[in-house]
């Protein structure tokens, strides 16, 4: 999985001066957060590597698009559940993780977005959770909106202070960066709100 990442930024980094790259970038992000497998990440390192100049436009962007997707993936949860959130769920031979997302949700509620927003876990999964669930869709969006622009301008950041040592730096460490920063999130959610 981490050679075909690799390969498709290299792709990206090809067409990055397409004017399109940013059509393909908006589609990208809305889509991930519904259905597609692949974070957006991978298609935004290249083209805020050749657009360095942009960064914060970039990450801003991409954040308004997955946000986008995410609310889509909300109302599909919430109105659309049997007949097509239970199809992602199964293409993604997901069911087991229904039951434990619902407890996780009664658990520590809002924490929960905040965290799969941020964090590796695939974030399609709890935004048509938090749909189906019928989870307060201003707190959704809220908690998506510092997630995800959390994630995406702190790595538009990253990219235009270490240009290129920064994908080698993630194609050496990608696992371990992302747990990481993951991981502090969580403690830092967990101290502030004494979860």
């Amino acid at each position: 999985m981490k050679k075909l990442i690799f390969k498709i930024i290299n792709f990206t980094i090809k067409i990055t001066d397409n004017k399109k790259s940013l059509n393909f970038l908006a589609i990208f992000s809305f889509l991930e957060s519904i259905i597609i497998p692949i974070p957006p990440d991978i298609f935004l390192i290249p083209i805020t590597l050749t657009k360095r100049y942009k960064w914060f436009f970039l990450g801003i962007f991409t954040t308004i698009f997955s946000i986008l997707g995410g609310i889509l993936g909300y109302i599909i949860g919430m109105f659309f559940w049997d007949i097509a959130g239970m199809k992602i769920v199964s293409f993604y031979d997901a069911h087991h993780h229904i039951d434990y997302i619902k407890s996780l949700f009664n658990k520590y509620g809002w924490a929960v977005i905040l965290i799969a927003g941020f964090s590796p876990v695939p974030y399609k999964i709890f935004t048509l959770s938090s749909g189906m669930l019928g989870y307060n869709f201003i707190v959704f969006l809220f908690c998506s909106l510092i997630s995800r622009g959390l994630r995406f301008v702190s790595l538009t950041f990253l990219i235009n202070k270490y240009g290129e040592r920064s994908l080698k730096l993630a194609e050496k460490h990608f696992l371990k960066f992302t747990f990481t920063i993951s991981f502090i999130v969580i403690i830092v959610v967990l101290l502030i709100f004494n979860l």
